[in-house]
């Protein structure tokens, strides 16, 4: 089967597609996935580029951990969440540890949720990482009816899908992103904001009452402007400016467990049209370095998706 693999870190280019074995035959609770698509994130740029640190740096490593596909084999063991047998030819989604972007991969069943009939290839293979990084951000601050949030990066996955659960709990966000996304922001019910100086000002502006909680997806602006408009330092949570959270204090989810029945409610939340994941491109595999590319530029519009 073909993968991508990496043997240095680096750039995009120092992706490469080889031929690799085939997943050995499953046992136990392990099964084996024809991969459809593939949703890239930009902590697969970090860990491929060597901004992550790793406890088993070996060479050539995989890339991607979601991923939706269709059940080649399964072992006697493997089970869904509601506990029926998982068979060959049940549509799954989930995430895997040692590399995604491949033909086919081999998992144990605790990292698989069913794919709703009607939900999107698309969507099935991108909302693993986005999904539960929104919700375990959610459960970190408890945001409920009573929360007016400020939010960093709006119009990323993480923070488009952040929003809607959020709002789905009665809470009012306020979104940061560029003008050119403001439309995005609104159609998903955020108030949208520019990022830049002077973000507290704007924030009161929109929020004269104040606000109670910060979701910063982008970095040390957003935790700033939460603690110039006078939150406490737990109010505020980051999933990227690890400094900020030991300089002042700050909340994070940290290295949550990953639950395929969380993410089996959110897949079926978007089955039913309830949540909303913008899909910008999707590419055939021999293109995954512009795929890649086009993550890092910052300008993708919304999740940047590889079909194997």
């Amino acid at each position: 089967m073909r993968a991508v693999v990496y043997e240095e870190f680096g750039g995009p280019g120092v992706l490469q597609i080889v031929t690799v074995p085939d997943p050995e035959t499953p046992v136990d609770n392990q099964v084996v996935i024809e991969v459809r698509a593939v949703g890239i994130n930009p902590y697969d740029r970090k860990v491929r580029s060597g901004l992550v640190p790793l406890k088993d740096p070996k060479f050539p490593r995989g890339i991607c951990s979601d991923f939706a596909g269709v059940v080649v084999e399964a072992g006697s063991e493997a089970v869904h969440a509601d506990g029926s047998q998982i068979l060959a030819g049940h549509e799954v989604m989930g995430w895997s540890i040692g590399g995604s972007l491949r033909e086919l991969v081999r998992v144990r069943s605790a990292q698989l949720a069913r794919k709703p009939a009607s939900l999107d290839w698309t969507v099935a293979g991108s909302l693993t990482t986005p999904g539960l990084t929104a919700v375990a951000a959610l459960e970190t601050l408890n945001i409920g009816p009573n929360d007016t949030v400020l939010l960093s990066a709006a119009s990323g996955s993480v923070g488009v899908l952040y929003a809607q659960l959020a709002i789905a709990r009665g809470a009012t966000v306020i979104g940061t992103a560029s003008e050119r996304n403001h439309d995005v922001l609104r159609a998903h019910g955020i108030l949208p904001t520019t990022y830049g100086p002077g973000l507290a000002d704007r924030v009161r502006a929109i929020a004269p009452e104040g606000i109670t909680a910060v979701q910063d997806n982008a970095g040390r602006e957003t935790v700033e402007a939460g603690l110039e408009l006078g939150l406490p330092a737990d109010r505020i949570c980051s999933i990227v400016d690890y400094g900020a959270i030991a300089e002042f204090g700050i909340v994070s989810p940290g290295q949550y467990v990953r639950s395929a029945v969380t993410l089996g409610v959110l897949a079926q939340r978007a089955a039913d049209g309830d949540l909303d994941l913008p899909i910008a491109n999707v590419f055939p595999l021999d293109r995954v370095v512009d795929a890649f590319t086009l993550l890092e530029s910052g300008h993708s519009g919304g999740k940047i998706v590889i079909a194997p």
